[in-house]
């Protein structure tokens, strides 16, 4: 072989662009449509609970439910999303959400909206996004060349910080015109990933997979690799404790701003600036951690949290606690694509379901109970001890990591897939 004929073997074995890549493309636009709707759903529920019932507590019901129907079947749905075809399951948990979601427009048309119906159409749709999910997470490694994989989890956020900033504007836009119209969206969107999902042509299984254990150890089988892979239990253990304290520290802003005068518009529009500066951060992920390095960033981010949240303690207004959320907002970002990418590379084709669904409920399954805890100690002791008492644990936990000799993995180029 001469050697234009070396150089054309290795130019054809390059992967394509992952814009050029169809599978890829499918699976992100209709995800992003199913995103989008989701956002513009979980503003118009409570909005439509409000206006049937006043109650607040009830308003809250619908998130609750739904949150809770899925945290109750990860484990599960991840056992039956690596033994089952994948994109069957997607189709199939897409089209159940689609008509869960459509049986409330002609309720809101009726004006017979009863939250007993949004309940169960929470419950319904919650347990299919755990079923899912679970098959989602599989399909990016089948469909993109592992070298490519840090790229598309950063395309992945970048596209659920868009949808996440676009979709409460939206919602309440449509709510407003129409009350019947947000949830109509809603039910189509999820119309459209399960028609993304049934056109992918390369399968989503694994390749191969060892003999099935009996069921009740398989629900398990997620848990025990993340407890005993060292990197993925770092990684579920920072971010377990990390969204645990940021979800519960968000009620305490919003108590402190309130107390600074600031008013429901202006705290509104600061998270809107807090999630805005993390969408920069998503686009620039992968050449950034080039450029630093993984291993250092995720260092310097770690610190950047105790020291942001401290700042916001002698903070002078709610722009300047904005900006100081919105530093970690951006900081962040390129974190989640290193540590997701990593933790697909290492994992086993055949449990990227379970132990992808293993992680969630670890990361989630705390952030439902901090807010609470959170607001009662916010109420007792005040906002700025509460602050700086968070900015003591995100301290803690960045030493914690510091400390940690997993994150050198990140500097090892010629690590095992799993």
């Amino acid at each position: 072989m001469d050697g234009n004929q070396v150089t054309k073997a290795a130019s054809s074995a390059e992967p394509v662009p992952l814009r050029r890549n169809r599978d890829f493309t499918l699976l992100w636009t209709g995800q992003a449509a199913s995103l989008l709707g989701n956002q513009i759903s979980f503003l118009a529920y409570p909005l439509l609970i409000l206006a049937a019932t006043g109650s607040a507590a009830q308003a809250g019901l619908m998130a609750s439910v739904t949150l809770a129907s899925t945290l109750t079947l990860l484990l599960p749905a991840g056992v039956i999303a690596d033994r089952h075809p994948r994109k069957r399951i997607m189709v199939t948990a897409s089209l159940i959400q689609m008509v869960a979601g459509a049986t409330v427009v002609p309720a809101v048309l009726s004006h017979h909206v009863y939250l007993i119906q949004l309940a169960v159409v929470g419950c319904v749709q919650g347990a299919a996004a755990a079923f899912y999910q679970g098959a989602s997470r599989g399909a990016t490694r089948r469909i993109v060349p592992l070298e490519q994989l840090p790229e598309a989890m950063a395309a992945t956020q970048a596209r659920d910080r868009v949808t996440t900033l676009a979709g409460g504007p939206i919602g309440g836009a449509l709510f407003g015109f129409a009350r019947f119209l947000p949830f109509a969206v809603d039910a189509a969107s999820f119309g459209v990933i399960g028609l993304a999902a049934a056109l992918i042509r390369k399968s989503l299984d694994p390749i191969s997979r060892p003999a099935p254990e009996p069921l009740r150890r398989s629900v398990t089988a997620g848990i025990r690799f993340v407890v005993q892979q060292p990197f993925v239990r770092m990684f579920a253990i920072w971010t377990t404790f990390l969204n645990g304290i940021v979800f519960g520290l968000r009620l305490t802003i919003i108590v402190l701003a309130r107390n600074r005068g600031a008013t429901p518009f202006e705290i509104g529009l600061m998270f809107a600036i807090t999630a805005a500066l993390g969408l920069p951060g998503a686009l620039v992920a992968v050449r950034l951690t080039k450029w630093v390095g993984a291993r250092p960033l995720i260092l310097i981010t770690s610190w950047l949290f105790p020291v942001c949240t401290l700042g916001m303690f002698f903070a002078p207004s709610v722009w300047v606690i904005a900006a100081l959320a919105g530093v970690t907002g951006f900081a962040i970002m390129p974190i989640n694509v290193i540590l997701i990418a990593r933790s697909t590379l290492v994992t086993p084709d055949h449990l990227q379901a379970q132990v992808g669904n293993a992680l969630q409920l670890c990361y989630q399954g705390l952030a439902s109970l901090t807010p609470l805890i959170f607001g009662a100690l916010t109420d007792k002791i005040g906002p700025y001890t509460m602050i700086a008492i968070a900015a003591a644990m995100f301290g803690m936990l960045a030493l914690w990591l510091q400390l940690n000799r997993q994150l050198y993995q990140l500097d090892d180029k010629q690590a095992g897939t799993g």
